[in-house]
């Protein structure tokens, strides 16, 4: 069967969820004592052991031009993931959400300028949209506006983003998806391994494994490996454009899951941007086809 432009939202809107549900068991391994780095390399190495044990035939066989497209993905996502979580660090959590979240701007630019991709007046209104309801959600406006190290590296981060979600939308759509996940998942283990290893002092010893094993079996099977692999498969066939308003949601269900497991209070302000983001969205995805009213003589 093949797959819609409506498949491959709902597909995304399911990677969004499992990624909001990633801040929850994050946070989870990070009180246990887990580094950012080593918490990037268990995922990675977990996400491309499933890969190799369901696609092991088709990684084997991977084509240079494979490799190719998927390293420079693989990059683009660890270079995301890398400064967001440097960006965190010397910034605030809402200062750090909605500097990512910009990445939804940005997507579209990048696609037009590289490829050649026009977007409609319609993206722009409902990007606009969407960042408004992150203003809200995030309540950034209520704090004092200054600029500091981690905003320059969680913008930077925002770039890494919609470089990534532009390139997995255009230039790896004709490769193997499984070679992709394998190439995304290898390059996030060796970085986060490298990134350990070089600037930050943890020690094994000081983990709580007995808290850490079971979120970081989660981020890399079920937030890693199901959700990009998702991911990677639904942008063959849906806009860079739809896919970044789609993913956005992950700060929204990122909220929900944290109210959930009592992270943070319930605020209105969640359900006010959430609900602006969702409508953004359906902006988007809703086709406005022009009505013909035929002229009955009636006033």
């Amino acid at each position: 069967m093949k797959m819609t432009k409506s498949m491959a939202n709902i597909l995304l809107l399911i990677t969004s969820v499992f990624w909001g549900s990633g801040f929850v068991v994050t946070k989870i391994a990070l009180d246990a004592n887990v580094s950012a780095g080593l918490i990037n390399f268990a995922r990675g190495l977990l996400f491309v052991v499933c890969v190799l044990l369901f696609f092991y035939k088709k990684i084997v066989k991977m084509s240079f031009k494979d490799f190719k497209v998927g390293l420079i993905a693989g990059l683009l996502n660890f270079g995301g993931f890398i400064t967001q979580t440097i960006g965190v660090i010397y910034t605030t959590p809402s200062n750090n959400a909605f500097i990512s979240a910009t990445y939804v701007v940005i997507v579209p630019f990048i696609a037009w300028t590289i490829y050649g991709k026009k977007f409609q007046a319609k993206s722009l209104v409902s990007i606009g949209i969407c960042l408004i309801g992150m203003v809200i959600m995030t309540g950034i406006m209520s704090e004092e506006i200054s600029i500091n190290v981690g905003d320059i590296c969680t913008l930077i981060c925002a770039f890494f983003y919609a470089g990534s979600i532009v390139y997995l939308g255009y230039s790896a759509s004709t490769a193997d998806f499984s070679v992709v996940a394998f190439m995304l998942a290898a390059v996030q283990s060796v970085g986060g391994f490298i990134f350990y290893l070089i600037a930050e002092k943890g020690q094994f010893s000081d983990i709580h494994w007995s808290d850490a094993l079971v979120p970081l079996l989660y981020m890399g099977i079920i937030c890693s490996f199901v959700g990009q692999t998702l991911q990677v498969i639904a942008q063959k066939h849906t806009s860079a454009t739809s896919a970044g308003l789609i993913m956005m949601l992950e700060s929204v269900f990122g909220s929900i899951f944290s109210i959930t497991f009592g992270f943070e209070p319930f605020t209105l302000k969640l359900v006010v941007g959430g609900t602006i983001i969702l409508l953004s969205i359906l902006m988007m995805e809703v086709e406005i086809k022009p009505m013909l009213v035929k002229n009955k003589g009636t006033v």
